[in-house]
């Protein structure tokens, strides 16, 4: 069982297979796909994780992260809408982990309701001949009270 939310997100998505055959991070990306190609981060997004609380101490609570990937980037149209559409398929697996109830494993005391994308997939940083895309998702959960 892992003992904390990222390193469970981070074995759920070493097993996503959109992913599998590409290099996995945690809050890191390359400047460009020049070390090992196409890449990804999971990185955490900073708010209050509480969305709401319950008598007995338990809460309904929200673990925001984003996304990202270094993928190789230009004029060429075909390679511009491939690094899009990767967010798209990866938004529709997430909603398919959702509905089947096929969660990452959280540390104990935690029980996962849902994982999704937020919104869509986008370019954030472009550059000359590498592009860094990024969705951003929300894990939705259940707290224990202490």
């Amino acid at each position: 069982m892992n003992t904390t939310i990222i390193s469970a997100l981070f074995d759920y998505f070493e097993n996503c297979p959109l992913m599998t055959e590409n290099r996995l991070n945690v809050d890191y990306l390359p400047e460009n796909t020049g070390q090992a190609g196409v890449e990804f981060a999971i990185a955490t997004e900073p708010t209050d994780e509480t969305v709401y609380t319950y008598h007995d101490g338990g809460a309904r609570c929200k673990y925001p992260f984003v996304i990202s990937s270094v993928n190789d980037y230009g004029p060429d149209d075909a390679q511009n809408i491939l690094n899009s559409g990767f967010f798209e398929n990866l938004a529709r697996w997430l909603r398919l982990q959702t509905r089947t109830r096929n969660f990452p494993i959280l540390p104990e005391g935690m029980s996962p309701r849902s994982i999704r994308a937020i919104g869509p997939g986008y370019l954030f940083q472009p550059d000359v001949n590498a592009g860094k895309y990024q969705i951003q998702c929300e894990l939705e959960y259940y707290r224990k009270g202490d």
